[in-house]
């Protein structure tokens, strides 16, 4: 009886130890200064993200690096709970973030990385640092507590993430004065991308019509130079419109007779879409747009094919893989073509016709941090007629490929 009574008295003093042993979460952290340029925006926007989730950021003036000792003292001195520092490389709010986190004793607790490319990545980041930094140790005393620290905290403003559970989260504002050499962070760049390209390259035509009649009609053109632009808003690097123009340059059409005179022939091109996409994970993109189109194959008269205009709607699907960041990316596109209208070959063939059309590009992309871009894309694109006359059907195709290469700025 005797050992059971001794039992019981040595379990109830150990339940009773444990809460003063126990670890929570740390909610005061210290933010070290960040390495790399442009680290200092990355910053300060790392610690505006952890405030809104309820956390008491102190922004260091010097970095430990890899000191132990030195990393307690600093999180000792701010009165803290741990310590997060690291890298962060980039501008206009696309960083690449590769940060480590330390307790109160300065020992290292996981790390954290992520490419950011908008302030929804901050919060990604911010959301996954939280969850990192539930598992790091702290003394669960009053005396682990600041002083000034107040009673009876303020809920913390919900960011669209969930706090952890058991943490009461608390709001400290702390004061962050901008270091001198780092440049401020403008909401026009965060919110708005514009990049304007100029570019050449070649292209192809091949028209092939079948009359019931025998008298068949054919085009066909070896590739040819062409001139290009193109001009890109973006919106919350999500919402984007975009502009594309081309024209031929220097074409000129011969016939199968050497003896009758060539051709004239000018072919242009100009087309506008409204789209969005949405990058998961800052590394694949998902999107559509909706657009219109105009297509304009201009020949002075001959016996073989008229002026052919082509007027179309495009729905269109998108994707997208950012191998080296924003450095490296590849892009792929594909879209229904709906023409309103054909040019003279109605008057040639008649006006009950059905035209449909489809095309795809596959692009390689990049940029520099200084603005500088660059693509190189290669697409096809083409048409299937069909024309209704009381004699039978005309059938044909008309289409082609391109390549092209584009240098410009982005701002």
């Amino acid at each position: 009886m005797q050992r059971a009574l001794l039992m019981t008295g040595l379990a109830l003093a150990a339940a009773s130890a444990m809460p003063a042993q126990a670890s929570a979460q740390a909610t005061r952290v210290t933010l070290a200064p960040l390495e790399g340029r442009g680290s200092g925006p990355a910053r300060r926007a790392l610690g505006r993200a952890l405030e809104r989730r309820g956390y008491t950021v102190t922004m260091a003036d010097s970095d430990p690096g890899d000191d132990v000792a030195a990393s307690a003292a600093l999180v000792a001195a701010a009165g803290t709970q741990a310590l997060v520092g690291g890298t962060a490389t980039g501008r206009r709010q696309r960083w690449r973030f590769h940060l480590w986190i330390r307790d109160h004793l300065g020992g290292a607790q996981g790390e954290v990385s992520l490419r950011v490319a908008n302030p929804a990545g901050i919060r990604r980041l911010s959301a996954r640092l939280d969850d990192a930094l539930q598992g790091v140790p702290t003394s669960a005393s009053p005396d682990a507590e600041t002083p000034d620290e107040p009673a009876a905290p303020e809920p913390a403003v919900d960011d669209g993430g969930a706090d952890p559970p058991g943490r009461v989260p608390e709001i400290v504002p702390a004061v962050v004065e901008p270091r001198s050499e780092d440049p401020p962070q403008t909401t026009e760049a965060a919110l708005l991308r514009a990049s304007v390209l100029i570019g050449a390259g070649v292209r192809t035509r091949r028209v092939e019509l079948l009359s019931p009649d025998g008298v068949d009609a054919g085009y066909l053109v070896e590739p040819y130079f062409e001139v290009t632009a193109q001009a890109e808003l973006h919106l919350m690097e999500v919402v984007f419109a975009r502009v594309r123009f081309g024209s031929s340059a220097g074409l000129v059409s011969d016939r199968e007779d050497p003896a009758l005179q060539p051709v004239d022939s000018l072919f242009t091109w100009l087309r506008g879409d409204l789209g969005a996409a949405y990058w998961v994970d800052d590394v694949v993109a998902l999107g559509a747009a909706f657009g219109v189109g105009w297509d304009r194959y201009e020949l002075t008269f001959n016996e073989l094919v008229p002026t052919i205009e082509y007027v179309h709607v495009r729905p269109a699907v998108m994707t997208g893989v950012r191998l080296v960041g924003r450095y490296l990316v590849v892009d792929a596109e594909a879209g229904v073509r709906v023409p309103f209208g054909v040019g003279d070959l109605e008057a040639l063939h008649g006006v009950r016709h059905s035209v449909i059309g489809a095309d795809g590009l596959i692009r390689l992309r990049g940029g520099s941090d200084l603005g500088f871009s660059w693509a190189a894309e290669l697409g096809a694109r083409r048409y299937w007629l069909t024309f209704e006359r009381p004699d039978g059907e005309v059938t044909g195709t008309d289409g082609g490929w391109h390549a092209t290469g584009y240098v410009g700025w982005e701002f």
